[in-house]
């Protein structure tokens, strides 16, 4: 990232970041910011929060070394939506969820399937298709699955 997320900036970014942070700061005495893509005064303050708790300077902006740890953070935290074992982090055909709507906004935004797929939650077979997609323009193992390899690549090519 060659650039800073503040006050008044909106787009992808500010709604990737607002997601991150909702997912990375959950808990249950917390209300997670709307994530409108719009970077005003309750996600600054949430930004806030996450430099406070994450020990980082303090000042509500999205600068290189918060972006660095949002997305460190982020790609460490278990999702309800995947079934995790030791190492491994996957989602598939018949998994619902939070995980499986972002993926497949996700997908939309990275290679816009004709059509465009329904962001419902549900990993049925159109996502599965759009997965296969995603990784044989990517040069992954073509199987259908968000595994650790797809999941980063998805990931990192958002960023």
């Amino acid at each position: 990232m060659a650039y800073t997320l503040q006050l008044g900036s909106n787009g992808i970014d500010v709604k990737k970041m607002q997601y991150y942070i909702n997912q990375i700061l959950a808990a249950p005495n917390l209300t997670p910011m709307e994530e409108d893509g719009i970077y005003g005064q309750k996600t600054e303050f949430a930004v806030a929060v996450f430099q406070y708790v994450y020990h980082l300077n303090v000042d509500g902006i999205i600068g290189q070394a918060t972006w660095d740890k949002i997305i460190q953070e982020f790609k460490n935290l278990p999702s309800p939506a995947m079934e995790r074992n030791k190492s491994t982090r996957t989602l598939r055909v018949g998994n619902i969820g939070l995980g499986v709507q972002k993926f497949q906004q996700y997908l939309n935004e990275l290679i816009a399937p004709n059509p465009r797929l329904v962001v419902d939650g549900n990993f049925g077979q159109n996502t599965k298709r759009a997965v296969e997609t995603f990784q044989a323009l990517n040069g992954l193992n073509v199987d259908g699955v968000i595994g650790n390899n797809t999941w980063d690549r998805i990931i990192n090519r958002l960023q």
